[in-house]
């Protein structure tokens, strides 16, 4: 009885949060859409998103299912299977994190630096150019 209570819960709630998630995705994907019209109309190429951010979520999210996993294999009083999920979760929520926080930091030291290769930033060479001609 205890497992079907348990089972019962689980797809409850698996059904609430995925009518939430459908919904919230539908909304995001209608306004994007008019976003990418509004560009479109002003002739400007579209952004294009990072492959890294979205690869980064969707191991976050797996993390989290994972996780939620382990509670309810916890409930079911499987505590050896629950734990090993928990700890392989775990890693797989707080790696790609500090693998994508550190590609960050890398890329903003890269693109705002000044480089001795790269030369003198934009607004730099701007300047100069207007104190020689004053």
């Amino acid at each position: 009885m205890k497992i079907l209570i348990a089972a019962a819960c689980a797809l409850v709630v698996g059904i609430a949060l995925g009518i939430v998630f459908c919904a919230a995705t539908i909304r995001h994907l209608r306004r994007r859409v008019k976003e990418l019209r509004e560009i479109i109309k002003e002739g400007l190429p579209p952004e294009k998103p990072e492959t890294m951010k979205r690869f980064v979520w969707a191991c976050i999210l797996n993390g989290f299912a994972w996780v939620w996993c382990s509670y309810i294999l916890a409930a079911l009083d499987k505590v050896q299977i629950a734990e090993e999920l928990s700890k392989v979760a775990l890693v797989e929520i707080i790696a790609p994190v500090a693998v994508y926080a550190g590609k960050s930091v890398l890329e903003n030291l890269s693109k705002n630096n000044r480089w001795p290769d790269k030369g003198a930033p934009p607004e730099a060479e701007e300047d100069s150019g207007d104190e020689t001609a004053g």
